[in-house]
């Protein structure tokens, strides 16, 4: 609540955004955070339980570069090639996942919309991100301008897809992601930025200052 938020104030803020010893990175209050915590919980635990979800939700990791490198690895070891020369394919996929209905059927021992994804042979699906100054177009599959009234809709599942021969195509948007809306970060320790993810190259009829000048970017959670 907001009187919580004036009794903690300055100190919580220091700890929730600034301090990655504490906690990750979150511009969240202290309710959502804490909801947002146990989200995390239920997916690393069902994980543990239960084995390897089919979509991952990459908000819920603490160090989302790890898992991303991860990925990678498993490629390059699989097919024995060098991951210095493996590059992301970004495919979108038409299904959306929010993982509070995730975490909702799970607690009910439900499958949620399961059959709608296979597991793929390669490379990881994930969900969880949201859009930032900008929206995504169901019917061309193409990143579209926002929606007006709607400031940060979700993005819809994405197949990660390791490419030792990726060539980028030319209508592709270099969309950055961060962890938070906050956007800026600091290098830790392993050479990785605190906020910075990772470039997603997203599917767009519009050419990259049209993006860049409006700010577009993938956001891991939201601030509130």
């Amino acid at each position: 609540s907001s009187v919580i938020n004036a009794v903690f104030g300055k100190q919580w803020y220091q700890r929730r955004v600034r301090g990655a010893d504490a906690a990750y990175p979150s511009l969240k209050p202290l309710g959502s955070w804490v909801k947002d915590l146990e989200l995390r919980l239920q997916f690393i635990s069902r994980w543990m339980e239960v084995g390897q979800p089919k979509s991952f939700w990459m908000s819920g990791f603490f160090f989302p570069q790890g898992f991303i490198t991860g990925a990678l690895q498993n490629f390059a070891r699989k097919y024995d090639v060098p991951i210095d020369a493996l590059k992301f394919r970004f495919e979108v996929t038409p299904h959306y996942r929010a993982q509070i209905d995730v975490a909702t059927a799970e607690m009910a021992d439900q499958k949620y919309d399961d059959e709608a994804y296979s597991t793929p042979d390669d490379g990881v699906l994930v969900h969880g991100l949201f859009i930032d100054s900008a929206s995504w177009d169901d019917d061309n599959m193409v990143l579209a301008d926002a929606r007006p009234g709607v400031m940060n809709p979700p993005m819809p599942v994405m197949h990660l897809l390791p490419d030792p021969e990726y060539e980028v195509e030319e209508d592709r948007y270099e969309c950055p992601l961060y962890k938070t809306s906050e956007r800026a970060g600091t290098l830790s320790t392993t050479g990785h930025s605190t906020n910075f993810v990772i470039k997603c190259l997203l599917p767009s009829d519009k050419p990259q200052k049209h993006w860049i000048g409006k700010g577009t970017a993938l956001l891991c959670q939201l601030s509130q």
